[in-house]
C-alpha cells in the first residue's frame, strides 16, 4: 500500500515539484477568507468551489499539450459548470444519490429551475428599470471571477513561467474586495509576502530550466539557497504590508462620484444589485426585518392594553365572496433560519394606478373590494384580504422570482384594492397532486435548514404520512397544532434552541408566531410547499358598515400552495377558528386575567430601514502598490531598450563595458577597444572548468568582436552611419548571457 501510495504521488507530482502548488495554494486561500470575511451576500461561499475549480483546472490544462485557444475554452466551460452547479445547488447528497432517478430528477428540476427563475427575475429588473434586491448574479459574478482570477494565475505560473501577471490579477481582486468591502488588511499582507516567495521559486524554476538546456553547470542547493534569501525579503514585505497606515481620501473620492457619468454609473449598479450588502449576508426586506432570531408577531406577548385600544386601520369590504377566516394580508416569509423567519425580496415593480398586477391565475376565487384607511403610522405595506391584484394608486410590487407577489405599497390614504380571495372546497383541493406544483415553487417553499432537529421531521411524518393527498396533510397538521395551548404568558426559546421544536416538544404553549411557524416548518417536512402570512384579524362591523382593527389584532397564520388554487390559509392557532372547519365570520383574542405592567412598542414593518453609517474608507494601498510595481516593471523593461536618440553601436557598447564591471572585470583607462577585448576574453575563460556554461559563453566571442569592431569604426574612423543594425542584434544576443553569468557568480561566491 506504502509502495502505491508512493506511485500516485510521483505520478501526479508536478514537474516544478510541490512547493509552488502549496504557495499559489495558500495564495487562494487568502483570496477565498477575504472574500468570506466582507460576507457581500448570502450566496458568497460559493467562491469556495470556484476558486479551487479554477486553481484545479488551470494548473492540469496548463501542463497538457493543448494549445492556448482550446485550453482556455475548456476552463471557460468548467468555470460555468461549477459556479452554477454551486449557486444552483445542484450537485445531490450521498442519500439522493443511492435513491436514484426517481430523487434525483425532482432535485434536479425543482432547483434548476429556482436557479433560472431568480436570474430571469433579476434580467426583467434591469432591462425594465426596475430595481432588484436579487444577490444570485452577484454571487455567480463573484464566483466566475474567483474561478478565472486563479486559472489564469495557475496559466501563467505553469504554462508560462510567469507568475507576475497572474498574481498581480489576485492582488487586484484582493484590493477591490478590501477597499469596497471593508475587509481587514491581513490577508492582503499574507498575500504580499507569499506572492514574493512564489516569485522567487518560479523564477529559479525558469532559470534552471534555461541551464539545463544550454548545459549549464550549476549546483542543485542553489535551490535552497533561494529559499533562504527569499524567505527574509517576504517577511520583510509582509511587514511593511500590514505596518502601512491608513487614512481616508474621501475628497478625492467624492470628486470622483460627483462625475455625472459615475453617478449614472452607480445608481444603476444600485438598481441592479440593491440587495447586496457587504458585512451582511443575510436576507433583509424593505422594512429592516430579517436576520436568524424574528418572530414577526413578537410584540404580542406583552398583551398590553394599549394593544386592545389602539387603532391601526379601518377598513369597508365590499364582496358576496364567502370571506370567513380570511385575514387582512400585508406580507409573507419564506426564508425559516432554524432561529425564526426571514424575508427575501429581490424585485420592486412600479405599478400605475389601476393597473393589474402580473399575479397567476388560478381556480376558484372571487373579487374582494375593499377601501382601506391606515391610521396607526406611516406605513406603507397595503394590507387586503386575500392577494391583491389592484389599488387605485401608483404603487410598487415586491416580487420573489417572476410570479410570486410578495407585497404591495404606495404613499397615499385611504386606498382602495381589489383582491382575490380563495373559495376552493375540500373536495377540489383533495384532487390536487404535489407532482403538479410549479418545480419554482416547490423548491423556493420546501426548503428547511439541517438545524432543524429530526424528531420534528419525524414528527412531522408520524402527523400526515399517512394522508393520501396535501389537503389532508395539511389538516392533519392543523388539527394536531390545535391541541397546543394558547398562551402569550410564556418565555422566550433559548438562543441555541429552534423555536419550533421548543414549541412542539419542551414549552407546548405559544402564542400565533409559533403555531404557525411549526405548522409551515411541519408542512415542508412533508414536502408540501408552505409560508408564513403576517397581518391582521378581521374584524365585525360597526352599523356603518365599518371595520376597526385594533393592535391586538395582529396575526400570523399559514399557507399552503395547491396546485390550480394557489395560495390557501390555514389557521393552526387553537385560540382561533379554523376556515376548514366551522369557522366564524370573526376572530377575537381570548381574554387574559392579568395584563403584564409594562408594554413595549411593536416593530414597525413598513417603514425603510435607518441606513448605516458606512465608515470612512481606508486608503488602498494595496492598489497602489500595484500601479508602482506596473511602473518598476515598465521602468526596467524601457531600461533595456535603445534610448530615444542614442546611437546603437555606442550604446551597445557602453551596456557591454558595464555588465563586465558588474562582473568584476571592469575596463581600464589604459586600455585599447581591442586590448579590452582580449583581457574579456581572458576573464571568460575562467569558466571553461563548467562545460556548459563555457559552451554558452564561447558563443559571445563573435558578437563581443563585432561589437568592439564597429565601436572602433565609430570612434576612430568617423563612421557615423554603418553598423548600427548589427551592433544592437549582437548586443541582444549577449546581454541575457552576461546576466546568467552574474547569476551564476552570485550563487557561486556566496556558496564560499
Amino acid at each position: 500500500m506504502a509502495r502505491a501510495v508512493e506511485l500516485v504521488i510521483q505520478r501526479v507530482k508536478p514537474r516544478e515539484g510541490w512547493l509552488p502548488l502549496l504557495l499559489l495554494l495558500a495564495i487562494v486561500a487568502c483570496l477565498i477568507t477575504a472574500v468570506l470575511e466582507v460576507a457581500w451576500v448570502s450566496e458568497d461561499k460559493v467562491v469556495i468551489p470556484a476558486a479551487l475549480g479554477g486553481l484545479l483546472l488551470g494548473s492540469v490544462l496548463a501542463k497538457r499539450p493543448l494549445a492556448t485557444l482550446p485550453a482556455w475554452i475548456l476552463i471557460t466551460l468548467y468555470g460555468g459548470l461549477i459556479s452554477i452547479i454551486g449557486l444552483a445547488h445542484l450537485w445531490p447528497t450521498w442519500a439522493a444519490l443511492q435513491d436514484g432517478w426517481a430523487t434525483l430528477r425532482p432535485f434536479w428540476l425543482q432547483n434548476g429551475a429556482l436557479f433560472i427563475d431568480r436570474v430571469a427575475s433579476w434580467g426583467t429588473a434591469v432591462f425594465h428599470n426596475q430595481t432588484s434586491q436579487e444577490t444570485v448574479v452577484f454571487a455567480l459574478g463573484l464566483a466566475l471571477l474567483s474561478y478565472f482570477l486563479t486559472a489564469f494565475a495557475s496559466w501563467q505560473i505553469f504554462r508560462r513561467y510567469r507568475p507576475f501577471g497572474g498574481l498581480l490579477a489576485i492582488g487586484l481582486g484582493l484590493a477591490l474586495n478590501g477597499y469596497f468591502g471593508g475587509g481587514q488588511i491581513w490577508w492582503l499582507g499574507a498575500f504580499v509576502g507569499l506572492t514574493a516567495l512564489l516569485t522567487a521559486v518560479m523564477h529559479y524554476i525558469a532559470l534552471a530550466d534555461g541551464w539545463d538546456i544550454h548545459q549549464v553547470d550549476y549546483s542543485g542547493e542553489l535551490r535552497l539557497d533561494l529559499l533562504l534569501h527569499a524567505a527574509p525579503i517576504a517577511l520583510v514585505l509582509l511587514a511593511l504590508a500590514l505596518a502601512l497606515p491608513s487614512f481616508s481620501i474621501r475628497r478625492l473620492v467624492q470628486r470622483f462620484q460627483e462625475q455625472p457619468m459615475v453617478q449614472q454609473t452607480e445608481a444603476a449598479l444600485e438598481r441592479a444589485f440593491g440587495g447586496v450588502e457587504a458585512g451582511g449576508g443575510q436576507p433583509r426586506g424593505r422594512d429592516g426585518v430579517g436576520g436568524s432570531g424574528i418572530l414577526p408577531r413578537s410584540f404580542l406577548l406583552s398583551n398590553a392594553p394599549e394593544l386592545y385600544e389602539t387603532v391601526v386601520m379601518t377598513a369597508v369590504v365590499q364582496s358576496e365572496a364567502n370571506l370567513a377566516g380570511m385575514h387582512w394580508r400585508g406580507l409573507s416569509y419564506d426564508v425559516y433560519t432554524g432561529r425564526g423567519w426571514a424575508l427575501s425580496e429581490e424585485r420592486t415593480e412600479p405599478v400605475e394606478a389601476n393597473l393589474p398586477l402580473a399575479v397567476p391565475p388560478v381556480k376558484a376565487t372571487a373579487t374582494v373590494t375593499q377601501t382601506v384607511h391606515w391610521v396607526l403610522d406611516e406605513r406603507l405595506t397595503r394590507y387586503t384580504l386575500g392577494i391583491p391584484q389592484q389599488i387605485d394608486q401608483p404603487s410598487r410590487a415586491v416580487w420573489r422570482g417572476q410570479t410570486d407577489l410578495v407585497r404591495i405599497y404606495s404613499d397615499e390614504q385611504p386606498y382602495t384594492a381589489l383582491s382575490q380571495a380563495s373559495q376552493a372546497t375540500p373536495a377540489m383541493l383533495r384532487e390536487t397532486a404535489v407532482t403538479d406544483i410549479p418545480p419554482t415553487v416547490l423548491a423556493r417553499y420546501t426548503t428547511l435548514p439541517d438545524s432543524v432537529p429530526q424528531r420534528v421531521r419525524d414528527l412531522a411524518q408520524e402527523i400526515a404520512g399517512s394522508q393520501t393527498n396535501p389537503y389532508d396533510q395539511a389538516r392533519a397538521i392543523e388539527q394536531f397544532l390545535r391541541q397546543y395551548t394558547y398562551s402569550l404568558d410564556i418565555t422566550s426559546p433559548p438562543r441555541s434552541a429552534d423555536p419550533v421544536d421548543y414549541f412542539l416538544f419542551e414549552q407546548q404553549a405559544g402564542y400565533c408566531d409559533f403555531y404557525a411557524s411549526a405548522m409551515v416548518v411541519l408542512a415542508r417536512a412533508v414536502g408540501l410547499p408552505a409560508r408564513l402570512a403576517v397581518g391582521y384579524l378581521p374584524q365585525p362591523m360597526d352599523d356603518a358598515g365599518i371595520q376597526t382593527i385594533y393592535q391586538i389584532n395582529g396575526h400570523s397564520w399559514a399557507e399552503i400552495y395547491f396546485a390550480e388554487f394557489g395560495w390557501v390559509e390555514f389557521e393552526p392557532t387553537a385560540a382561533f377558528a379554523s376556515p376548514h372547519s366551522t369557522p366564524t365570520a370573526f376572530n377575537q383574542p381570548p381574554e387574559f386575567a392579568s395584563q403584564p405592567p409594562e408594554f413595549a412598542e411593536p416593530e414597525t414593518l413598513a417603514l425603510p430601514p435607518v441606513p448605516e453609517v458606512q465608515p470612512e474608507r481606508p486608503f488602498p494601498w494595496l492598489l497602489l502598490g500595484g500601479v508602482l510595481v506596473a511602473g518598476i516593471t515598465s521602468w526596467l523593461w524601457r531600461r533595456g531598450q535603445l534610448p530615444t536618440g542614442a546611437d546603437a553601436v555606442v550604446w551597445s557598447y557602453g551596456r557591454w563595458q558595464q555588465n563586465a564591471a558588474r562582473l568584476g572585470h571592469p575596463p581600464l583607462a589604459s586600455q585599447t577597444p581591442q586590448e579590452f577585448f582580449g583581457t574579456f576574453q581572458e576573464y571568460l575563460g575562467e569558466y571553461s572548468r563548467f562545460p556548459r556554461l563555457n559552451k554558452r559563453l564561447q558563443q559571445l566571442q563573435p558578437h563581443l568582436a563585432r561589437l568592439t569592431g564597429l565601436y572602433v569604426l565609430r570612434r576612430y574612423a568617423g563612421d557615423e552611419e554603418s553598423g548600427r543594425l548589427q551592433a544592437w542584434e549582437s548586443w541582444q544576443k549577449v546581454k541575457r548571457p552576461l546576466w546568467l553569468l552574474r547569476v551564476v557568480r552570485r550563487f557561486a561566491n556566496s556558496k564560499r
